[in-house]
């Protein structure tokens, strides 16, 4: 056996080890039952996606595939950031429809809270 006849196993095991990978992404992303995890689950599959990219540029000795690796994590890294502004927008107007505050508490919040101590007179009443 030479090198190259065992880097094409490896190659190939990695590559069919990710395409494995997917579908049960793929399965995630569909059944949910969150939309959190159908949003994580297409968030890994760009992810795998551009893993296989970079195997096959490797496996290939073709090196414009990392560019075309780097252009599908930018365009991965958009969709992900689109479909949770989506989803946030989706479950704003739900919240308002429904006559809850969609603002976050804690430490979170854009208004601070009335106290009853003034800072202006050290606290005294």
């Amino acid at each position: 056996m030479t090198i190259s006849t065992a880097y094409d196993i490896l190659f190939g095991g990695a590559v069919v080890a990710i395409i494995l990978i997917m579908f049960g992404c793929l399965i995630r992303a569909i059944r949910g039952p969150e939309i959190a995890d159908r949003i994580v689950s297409v968030n890994m599959l760009g992810t795998l996606t551009i893993m296989i990219i970079c195997i096959l540029s490797l496996w290939l000795k073709q090196s414009y595939l990392l560019d075309v690796a780097l252009i599908y994590a930018m365009i991965s890294f958009l969709a992900v950031v689109v479909l949770v502004r989506v989803y946030l927008g989706v479950h704003r107007e739900h919240l308002r429809m429904r006559g809850l505050s969609d603002k976050p508490e804690g430490i979170l919040r854009d208004e601070p809270e009335a106290s009853e101590e003034s800072p202006e007179d050290g606290g005294a009443k």
